[in-house]
């Protein structure tokens, strides 16, 4: 793995607890968080631009509040009662999404989704559409054929 590629898994896995993000504004190697880094990553290691994103949407309560915005701008408390976060969570939150250049504040001071944002729906949407026919799958459909897994629940062990 390059050392570019170590650090910005470092930054984002730190970034869970927010301390990152002072970083990513200063252009340090969490700054690869919000898409200052070089993207490049060995074979096997996944982009860390992708590893970044996927963790903004992880954190707790992002992908609630990106997804209500789907259907058009709406204010913070009204943000607040959809996705029943405490305030200081979701004020956190809704930063984070801003300073990835995913939402914006529009003329009436509502969320919105930027164009970023939008085209990050576009593929956001597709995901739970397999999400949710996955989540219909029985744990045994899920299991590939000829697994090792598969094959240790069928001797028992």
């Amino acid at each position: 793995m390059s050392a570019n590629a170590d650090r910005g898994r470092r930054g984002s896995a730190g970034s869970r607890s927010g301390g990152a993000h002072a970083s990513a504004r200063s252009g340090g190697a969490a700054g690869a968080q919000y898409g200052q880094g070089s993207g490049t990553a060995g074979p096997s290691v996944a982009p860390e631009h992708l590893l970044a994103i996927v963790d903004l949407l992880g954190r707790r309560y992002t992908l609630e509040v990106f997804w209500c915005l789907r259907g058009g701008s709406s204010s913070f408390r009204a943000l607040a009662a959809r996705v029943g976060a405490p305030e200081s969570q979701l004020t956190q939150r809704v930063r984070e999404l801003r300073e990835a250049g995913l939402v914006e504040v529009d003329e009436v001071g509502e969320y919105r989704l930027t164009n970023h944002g939008r085209r990050l729906l576009g593929v956001v949407e597709p995901l739970a559409g397999w999400a949710e026919g996955w989540a219909a799958l029985s744990p045994r459909q899920r299991v590939p054929r000829g697994s090792a897994r598969q094959a240790a629940d069928e001797l028992g062990g």
